[in-house]
This record gives structure tokens, C-alpha cells and sequence, in this order.
């Protein structure tokens, strides 16, 4: 049985950031901020493990009010925001990532799509349309804009929940990508083996630490592999059901300050 580090066995504080730290009116409360400031002066490293892409982080420095290391893309991307530079990590196999759009669509063909490449952006209009987001697009079929930066594939099917699409997509990847969600409704495939786990651990090896080094938060299932690789994994109140099985430790929701919580206790304040 794993028992919750104490402050000497940690070198990093991981977390997810929506849902997680985010709290009322998508804010990094004041409480959180304080704690986060003090990570500092115990030779703390903080890093967001996001599933956003790079072009919706440069933000989050500004929000946690510390210098933040972002790992984006739920694992296959850095970003470093004051300089705008994104590192690539991993990225699907071109061929198996238009197959299985092509089967996808064939299987459901009211679905919709949109891709991630790299810093590029492309959705189809009827992925738009299902994320009630504005009409910028006419494409109707993205799969002969797919390029080789391509890292992420986003699949939205109508009337299905993010678990209930996970569901019915996941016997037609045949190991070709890794599936997740984020709680909302649609699902994202990965490079095989790519999650926020993978990326935590791209920094692990490069800070010369082990993953049993970190204490890392999250609320849906595109944290749980995160949650496992690290040393302790705690999970805010709200989070999904599958995602409190997986975790150590349940701790306040986001909008009680469930992070801050956990580190007030690590780190001795309480």
C-alpha cells in the first residue's frame, strides 16, 4: 500500500488544471496561489499537465502567479509561454491516424472531427457544430489535410457521452492510438503510450528525478495514467468516477481548494 509522501520525498507538484486547480469563475483562487508561491522555498518544481493545446496555456503562469512548466496536449507537448516555443514529444502514425477517421466515419458517419498538428488547428464544421462552437469552418472531411506533426485526433459522436463514445471508438483502434477523455463530449486519440503519464515522465528523465518524486492531481480520466506514475495521486472531489478509483487520495473539490488542501498538509502549514 502507497502511504502520502512527506515534504523530504518530493521534488515536483504535478497537477491537472481545469477542473482541478481551476476553481469558481475559472480562477486559481487566492488561497491556491499562496500555497503554490511557497513551493519555491521548498525546492518544489510546479507543472501543469494539461490536455489543452499550447495556444490556450499562455495564460496559466499569469493565473498561478509562479512560474509554471507546462506539459500540454495530455502528454505530447511542452510549452514554455514566455518565450512561445512548443516541443513535440510524439506524434501518431499518418497512415493509421487517416485509417482510423476513414473507419470512424464509416461506423458513424454523423460523427464529426477536428486534429491537432503540431501548433496547427483543423476542425470539420460538423465538429464545430457539435461543440457549439462558432461556424469558421466549411471542411467537411479533414483526413486529406492530415500532415505528420499530427498528434491528436478529436471525435465527436452525436448523442453519446464522452464514456459512452469511448465505449463504441475503442475496438476500432487495434492498438493504432491511445483513447482518453476529458469529461467533455467528445474523445481524443493519442500516439500509442502517450498520456499526461508519458509526458510526466519526458521531464522526470530530464530533471534527473524519479516519477515516485512527484504528488500529482487530477478530476477525469485523462489523468488517471498521470495519478498512477506518480508517487502519490490525489483526486479533487468532483472528479469522475473512475478517476477517484484510481487515486490515492480524495480531497476537496476544485472549487474548495482541494490542491491547496493536500499541500497546506505536505508542506506542514496545517
Amino acid at each position: 500500500m502507497r502511504r502520502r509522501p512527506d515534504i523530504g520525498d518530493l521534488a515536483l507538484v504535478a497537477t491537472d488544471f481545469d477542473g482541478t486547480l481551476l476553481g469558481e469563475n475559472r480562477e486559481v483562487s487566492q488561497r491556491t496561489r499562496a500555497v503554490l508561491a511557497q513551493l519555491k522555498e521548498f525546492d518544489l518544481e510546479f507543472v501543469v499537465v494539461t490536455g489543452r493545446p499550447p495556444r490556450y496555456c499562455d495564460s496559466i503562469p499569469m493565473q498561478t502567479g509562479i512560474p509554471t512548466t507546462l506539459i500540454c496536449a495530455n502528454g505530447a507537448m511542452a510549452y514554455e509561454p514566455s518565450t512561445s516555443t512548443s516541443t513535440q514529444f510524439a506524434t501518431l502514425d499518418l497512415v493509421d491516424a487517416q485509417n482510423l477517421l476513414t473507419e470512424i466515419r464509416q461506423a458513424h458517419p454523423t460523427a464529426g472531427f477536428c486534429v491537432e498538428m503540431g501548433d496547427d488547428f483543423i476542425a470539420e464544421r460538423r465538429w464545430l457544430e457539435l461543440a457549439s462552437r462558432p461556424l469558421d469552418s466549411d471542411i467537411s472531411d479533414v483526413v486529406p489535410l492530415l500532415n505528420e506533426s499530427v498528434h491528436k485526433l478529436l471525435v465527436n459522436v452525436p448523442n453519446l457521452s464522452a464514456d459512452e463514445t469511448l465505449d463504441v471508438i475503442e475496438p476500432v483502434l487495434q492498438g493504432r492510438a491511445n483513447i482518453m477523455h476529458a469529461g467533455l463530449n467528445f474523445v481524443e486519440l493519442m500516439p500509442p503510450g502517450v498520456d499526461k503519464a508519458f509526458g510526466l515522465k519526458k521531464l522526470c528523465e530530464e530533471r534527473q528525478i524519479s516519477p515516485q518524486q512527484v504528488v500529482a492531481f487530477g478530476d477525469m480520466p485523462n489523468d488517471d495514467a498521470m495519478l498512477e506514475a506518480a508517487g502519490w495521486g490525489v483526486a479533487v472531489a468532483n472528479a469522475h468516477p473512475r478517476t477517484l478509483e484510481t487515486a490515492d487520495e480524495i480531497t476537496a473539490s476544485n472549487l474548495n481548494d482541494g490542491v491547496a488542501k493536500v499541500l497546506e498538509q505536505i508542506l506542514g502549514f496545517t
